[in-house]
């Protein structure tokens, strides 16, 4: 299970205890929820954040490349460690920019929560609904908060 589906999932939970009324008593939810999709789309410092990271992601890839054309100059054990370390700085600089963007939404959707009064936020996405009936949708004002 993909972290993404994990957290999907946590949230589902999350909202049925929520509506459960176990947190909530006679007050009913107020639930948030935002299209994933557009976010990515028009969200202008989440393309900015996704565009210095498929930059730096192709740097890293040419040095690999570059890494790999030398390879006759290397045992196989360096050649090995080389291409490990390398393999390394791409993940590492894959996360770091995730990370980013996921701090940055956090740090809207904290606002928009606080806002709006609302007891939890779900993620939509054209391919999986979380929310089908009912909820506020704030797609337009995470979109706005990461301008």
């Amino acid at each position: 299970m993909t972290s993404r589906k994990k957290t999907l999932a946590g949230v589902m939970l999350l909202t049925a205890a929520l509506l459960s009324g176990g947190c909530l008593g006679d007050k009913q939810a107020n639930i948030g929820y935002f299209n994933a999709e557009r976010i990515d789309q028009e969200a202008t410092q989440i393309k900015a954040v996704e565009e210095e990271a498929n930059a730096k992601i192709a740097a890293l890839q040419k040095e690999f490349l570059a890494l790999q054309a030398n390879a006759g100059n290397l045992s196989s054990e360096e050649m090995a460690r080389a291409q490990q370390e390398q393999m390394a700085k791409m993940q590492a600089a894959s996360q770091q920019y995730q990370m980013q963007i996921r701090q940055k939404v956090d740090v809207a959707l904290d606002e928009i929560a606080k806002e709006k009064k609302l007891d939890a936020i779900l993620q939509n996405s054209s391919l999986e609904k979380t929310v089908v009936l009912g909820g506020t949708d704030i797609t337009d004002d995470l979109i706005q908060k990461l301008k």
